[in-house]
């Protein structure tokens, strides 16, 4: 259950990453139009040569490419997200939009609670101690199995007689004690107890090592969340930088004190912090996702809030 409330987690937040990538290719493309209009204007008044114009149209259809491509994407993550709730992948449907910004402030969970929580209520984890406890009491079966077997048994029934006989009825009482042992098996006890105490110490051995891959699923994930948040923040400050560099770049690339290189590169750069900026978003709630998975509850503890107006379905545990 838990396997594919992930997976349909991770294809829900890689969807809204491809349509806000779609919106970002979409502005990127406006902005090389607008470098587009701004460098033939320049070449119609003879201040810029028509080598402008060429490169900043190339830059048009590689962005006019890129944002084909995100869309061509888009139709292949809503199938996979279709599949993953059991729906035909054909299946027309839409379902919300990225959060704009996410509450990375608010987790705050020491990575030893969660730990300690996922030792105790991790599924996979729970049933390999129970294997390691069906394995121990197969042991002491196996040892019973070669002691003497002691059996009591007991009758009582009473006879009614139709002749006047002095006495209408008889009672009848028996009872009876038997011990049986095994006198010789061919060894077969022994070696049955050999071979369950090796599952048993087999089995003691897969916990143990559950536990420390449980651990390290926890600690991994703990460790990715809070990279994730801190490149939600410094992709913020990219994006903003980027987009006062490109507005500064493209109004000097008017006024004719910047070349239209200066130009390309900034729109290039502005595109890249767009799509960094979108990524990291997606990254902190798939990372969300993840740290659930691996302390083994269906959705985030309590603290881990996801933000509000666009979060999956909601769950709830069986």
């Amino acid at each position: 259950i838990q396997n594919v409330v992930l997976e349909v987690e991770q294809g829900y937040y890689n969807y809204l990453d491809a349509k806000s990538q779609l919106d970002a290719a979409e502005s990127a493309e406006k902005e090389a139009r607008e470098g587009l209009h701004a460098a033939k204007r320049r070449h119609e008044v003879g201040v810029a040569t028509v080598a402008d114009v060429l490169q900043a149209q190339t830059a048009v259809s590689q962005a006019e490419l890129n944002r084909q491509t995100v869309a061509g994407q888009i139709e292949t993550l809503r199938g996979a997200l279709a599949t993953s709730m059991g729906l035909p992948a054909n299946m027309s449907f839409e379902v919300g939009e990225l959060p704009a910004s996410v509450p990375t402030e608010k987790v705050a969970v020491a990575v030893d609670d969660l730990i300690e929580g996922s030792l105790k209520r991790r599924p996979d984890l729970l049933a390999a101690r129970w294997q390691a406890e069906k394995a121990m009491a197969k042991v002491d079966t196996v040892k019973a199995q070669a002691m003497p077997k002691f059996s009591v048994t007991a009758n009582g029934n009473r006879v009614y007689y139709r002749l006047e006989t002095g006495t209408p009825y008889s009672d009848n009482w028996s009872a009876q004690l038997s011990v049986a042992f095994p006198l010789f098996t061919g060894f077969a006890n022994t070696f049955d107890l050999m071979k369950a105490k090796a599952d048993a110490e087999s089995s003691r051995t897969q916990v143990a090592t559950m536990q420390q891959q449980v651990i390290l699923d926890v600690w991994t994930a703990h460790s990715n969340l809070k990279t994730a948040a801190q490149r939600v923040r410094t992709t913020a400050d990219l994006l903003a930088s980027a987009s006062e560099s490109e507005r500064v770049m493209l109004a000097r690339y008017k006024e004719g004190v910047a070349t239209i290189l200066d130009l390309l590169t900034a729109q290039a750069t502005l595109a890249s912090a767009r799509s960094q900026e979108i990524q990291a978003r997606t990254d902190w709630l798939l990372a969300i996702a993840e740290l659930a998975h691996a302390t083994g509850g269906l959705q985030p503890p309590p603290e881990n809030e996801t933000a509000t107006g666009s979060a999956p379905p909601t769950r709830e545990s069986p």
